[in-house]
């Protein structure tokens, strides 16, 4: 292949992106077609709004472009080329030229194993590897969870492991906010209780980041009762959960609600590092359910939300040090950021950074970044 040649595939894209807002399955399978064009796709992303019938859209697009594996989940939200969204089916196409990919599903969640997770990512990653293109020398994975499924973290630990040196990146499927039922699309066909690990090798440098936009105070509290299967905390400081949490914020106990939630997090410290672990409800006995998985003795520190659109500024500024403008970024935002920028009047100006940052992804229920599940984060892969 000349020189010519080279730099003229490397000037075009390897990555395509399509968006529809029709609610009618025909039409949103015309949109996609459409705009996916047709190039020769390794597989396709699917992130869609839980009005959807994603069945019919699925099958159609599993017709159109036979042969090409297609992956997705349902959302809380939806980051697309236009921006922001909430109601629309955003897709991804990754060309074959730059792009091949390997995939797995973990089926009945409720039954999941170290040891068979473990093992199952160890086998697809040997033979990942083994089958590896020369031609696209950069490796990363990515995971699509239930967010409903409670084990995100046993899960990502296994995967992680299992992967050692291949990072890992991905975000937990949504529902609006219903929390009632999401799901996973695999090899074009819808699962529940279920996730799939995408093994993905590229032509393109990537980088994996995650960004954060909280301030650790001084107040700590001590998990003192905690139903850790149920990811309930009964107790904090020796004090009913609810009360102590109040207290601290200076509110009502009878006035939280997930604003309150979202506006004061709480995070656990380790390694240098803070990662919240978000309040997703408040029961009547002053109990505390959570998205991230507890237990008794976990140390909590009380935290507020710094500014958002700096944070998010530097991450971009940070991405571009690193491999140069992104041809994209899929990224993963927590629906709780989405509700904070709402409220703080910044949804404009983080709109506009996302879509000038070419950001593709979808709220969801948590995050995943190597071997962690996080909470009200943004997280991601850029694409060089």
């Amino acid at each position: 292949m000349t020189g010519e040649l080279l730099d003229r595939q490397s000037a075009e894209k390897s990555l395509i992106t399509a968006i529809s807002h029709h609610t009618a399955p025909d039409a949103v399978l015309a949109d996609l077609k459409n705009q996916l064009g047709q190039d020769q796709l390794a597989f396709i992303l699917l992130f869609f709004s839980p009005r959807f019938g994603a069945g019919d859209v699925v099958s159609g697009l599993q017709a159109a472009f036979k042969g090409v594996q297609l992956f997705g989940c349902s959302t809380a939200g939806e980051m697309t080329p236009d921006g922001v969204s909430d109601g629309a089916i955003v897709a991804v196409g990754f060309l074959a030229r730059d792009f091949g990919v390997r995939a797995c599903v973990f089926k009945d969640l409720n039954r999941f194993s170290l040891r068979d997770g473990q093992s199952l990512v160890q086998h697809e990653k040997s033979q990942f590897l083994a089958q590896r293109d020369a031609s696209k020398p950069y490796h990363f994975a990515l995971m699509l969870v239930d967010g409903l499924c409670y084990c995100e973290e046993q899960l990502v630990s296994a995967i992680n492991y299992g992967l050692c040196e291949i990072p890992l990146v991905g975000g937990s499927a949504g529902d609006g906010l219903r929390f009632e039922e999401t799901s996973i699309i695999y090899q074009g066909m819808t699962h529940k209780n279920a996730a799939c690990l995408l093994l993905i090798e590229s032509r393109c440098p990537f980088h994996i980041f995650k960004c954060d936009s909280f301030t650790p105070t001084g107040v700590k509290f001590v998990v003192t009762k905690a139903d850790p299967e149920k990811r309930v905390v009964h107790e904090l400081n020796a004090m009913p959960a609810a009360t102590a949490y109040a207290r601290a914020i200076g509110v009502d106990e009878k006035d939280l609600d997930i604003l309150s939630f979202a506006s004061h997090p709480l995070c656990v410290c380790f390694g240098g590092d803070c990662y919240v672990r978000s309040i997703k409800e408040v029961y009547d006995d002053g109990s505390f359910s959570f998205y991230c998985a507890i237990d008794e003795g976990i140390v909590f520190t009380l935290s507020d939300i710094s500014d958002m659109v700096s944070s998010l500024d530097k991450t971009f500024e940070d991405i571009r040090g690193q491999i140069g403008k992104p041809q994209l970024v899929l990224g993963f935002d927590c629906f709780l950021r989405r509700m904070m920028a709402e409220i703080n009047q910044t949804k404009g100006q983080i709109n506009q950074l996302f879509k000038d940052n070419k950001v593709i992804g979808f709220n969801t229920y948590g995050e995943q970044v190597h071997g962690m599940h996080l909470n009200q984060t943004f997280s991601g892969i850029a694409i060089g």
